[in-house]
């Protein structure tokens, strides 16, 4: 995934990512309040969606902007939004990777 820290800084962008995804519109109302999530707590990060699959990177805290380094009660609450939308949609299932000081949350949509 190529990283356009560009596109980081604007929210607006990565909304029009999610928005035009083609995923139903339940997965879109869900990762519009995931990014509004992570753009409120000060997060750098961009998006991906490939068919079902949603790949989010989050970069860095503002306004540091020193990539790999987080606030804590940031992180905290993004972690606690993916847990809450993997339970509350049981066909939602989330990965967290690590690499290349970056986390990548890989989220599966299994909508069949």
């Amino acid at each position: 995934m190529d990283i356009d820290l560009e596109q980081c800084r604007e929210n607006d962008k990565i909304k029009e990512i999610i928005s035009k995804s083609q995923l139903p519109i339940k997965y879109i109302k869900l990762l519009l309040r995931l990014s509004d999530g992570i753009y409120l707590n000060a997060i750098n990060y961009n998006v991906l969606i490939e068919n079902q699959t949603v790949n989010i990177v989050l970069i860095s805290s503002k306004p540091e902007n020193k990539t790999g380094f987080f606030n804590t009660t940031s992180l905290s609450n993004i972690f606690y939004k993916f847990r809450e939308m993997e339970k509350e949609n049981s066909e939602i299932r989330t990965k967290c990777q690590v690499k290349d000081q970056l986390l990548h949350f890989i989220i599966n949509i299994n909508d069949s």
